[in-house]
């Protein structure tokens, strides 16, 4: 599984990973849209309404006996398929503002993934869900994705996939960066910071 909020780059890396691995690339909502795993679309939200158990048994169903990389925003476990790793990408919250501004993002959901991504709820998610063993953090900020691909890959053919996990503390890059309160800021502008602290 490679996982993060919208905007880290799952997709790019999820794809350059699979390649590396010669396994198969599933990026979750492509398959969701493809398959019409949805019950409707939320037009505030911007997202479709999905039930999770429909996509595990469909995607469990397809992947049973073979190996792929999976990437998702939100971490599940797809049925009767072990999951060897769960790859977190995160990215720094000044860096993810800027990626979903120029993605054309609302500012109120800019605000809601770049508060996920400043209280590590990704992180946290994944280990609900798979365990903190199996969960792999990789800080993505000003990374060469081909690069890390292949690092990573490397890894996970020698078994020390573990050993790339990163320990990150944005608020405390943030401030050493003196960036803390300028994305404080931003964020109880447009409706994410209230829920932080």
């Amino acid at each position: 599984m490679v996982l993060g909020v919208a905007g880290v780059g799952k997709t790019t890396f999820g794809q350059l990973l699979a390649e590396r691995l010669e396994v198969r690339f599933i990026d979750l909502p492509a398959y969701v849209k493809l398959h019409k795993l949805y019950n409707g679309y939320d037009e505030r939200a911007q997202a479709y309404i999905v039930d999770f158990r429909k996509i595990s048994a469909r995607l469990g169903r397809e992947l049973r006996g073979g190996k792929a990389v999976v990437a998702s925003i939100h971490p599940f476990k797809p049925r009767g398929v072990y999951v060897k790793s769960a790859i977190v990408l995160r990215l720094r919250p000044d860096k993810l503002i800027k990626v979903l501004e120029a993605r054309g993002y609302p500012r109120w959901k800019i605000a809601e993934n770049v508060s996920a991504e400043l209280i590590d709820e990704p992180f946290a998610e994944a280990v609900k869900k798979f365990g903190e063993g199996k969960v792999i953090q990789l800080d993505v900020t000003d990374v060469d994705f081909k690069a890390l691909a292949e690092r990573v890959a490397e890894a996970f053919k020698a078994g020390a996939e573990r050993e790339l996990s990163q320990t990150i503390d944005w608020i405390k890059v943030l401030e050493s960066l003196g960036l803390l309160d300028w994305v404080l800021e931003y964020l109880s502008r447009h409706g994410g910071g209230e829920n932080l602290f």
